[in-house]
Order: C-alpha cells, then sequence, then structure tokens
C-alpha cells in the first residue's frame, strides 16, 4: 500500500504537558488518549523514537484496561497495517494513507506530520524533554498552526 501525503490543513496542534516523571503514568495517559481519539472514530498513530518504547506501549495497549484492549499494531512490523485502526511507529519513515491522527511521543516533528488531520504533541516532565517540547511549539508556530497547550497533572 503506497504512502501518500495529504494537503497541509491549519487544524490545530494540542500540546499536553504532562506533570509526572513516572514513564508509567505517560504511557497510560497515551493509552486514555488513542482510546478516546479511536472511540470518536479516528485512526491512530503514534510516534515513539525506539522499538522499545513502541513495544512498551504494545503491551500496555492491551492491558490498560481491564475490560477491554485497543486493537493496534506496531508499524512497520506487521501485515495487518490496512485493517489496524491504531498503529505505533518507531522509525522516520512516512506512515501509511488512512490515519487521521497523529499521537506524537518524539522529540522532533515527524516529516511526515502533515498527513494527519489532528496531531496530539506529547511533552513529558525533564528539563530536556521540555526543551524539545519547546522546540516543536516554535517550528508549528513559526509554519502559522493554531497552537492549544493542556497541562496534565498525574
Amino acid at each position: 500500500m503506497p504512502c501518500l501525503y495529504l494537503k497541509k490543513t491549519m487544524n490545530p496542534i494540542d500540546f499536553y504537558i504532562l506533570h509526572t516523571s513516572s514513564m508509567q503514568a505517560s504511557d497510560h495517559f497515551v493509552c486514555q488518549l488513542a482510546n478516546k481519539v479511536w472511540h470518536q472514530g479516528y485512526r491512530v498513530y503514534i510516534q515513539c523514537d525506539s522499538f522499545e518504547r513502541a513495544e512498551r506501549l504494545n503491551v500496555k495497549l492491551w492491558t490498560f484496561k481491564d475490560e477491554s484492549f485497543l486493537p493496534h499494531d506496531i508499524y512497520p512490523n506487521t501485515s495487518a497495517i490496512a485493517e489496524s485502526p491504531i498503529l505505533i511507529g518507531y522509525n522516520k519513515e512516512q506512515v501509511c494513507n488512512g490515519m487521521e491522527v497523529l499521537i506524537n511521543l518524539s522529540e522532533i516533528v515527524p516529516a511526515f506530520f502533515e498527513q494527519f488531520k489532528r496531531i496530539a504533541d506529547i511533552v513529558e516532565d525533564s528539563p530536556v524533554l521540555r526543551e524539545k517540547g519547546r522546540n516543536r511549539y516554535r517550528f508549528y508556530k513559526n509554519q502559522n498552526y493554531e497552537l492549544k497547550v493542556h497541562n496534565i497533572n498525574r
């Protein structure tokens, strides 16, 4: 399945500033956000910086709710991309057409960010990661995106 870029939209980009030092609380928030977005009828792509983080989220998406799981796959390690409403990726390649919402856990702005209708950028609570989040914020602001900031205390 070829990956195509969609025309750039000027939808708002939501920055979620997580005020927690716990990676477990951060992963749980990402699962909650993916669950909410998926139940609103959107396909979700979660961009990680490493395979290890992608695998940790893979496990968490199976177990974060006692009564259910979130249907997902790791991209590009799957052949079921077309059916998966949630994909977790960890490389810098573009993602396949049809994913509508990007949850960015990466320290950089993904090169393929323009293909998404909505972007949720997660900023974790450490001095280094906050500064990288500010850099992403400045990048989007310079591109004239509407930015919204949400402080999440966990």
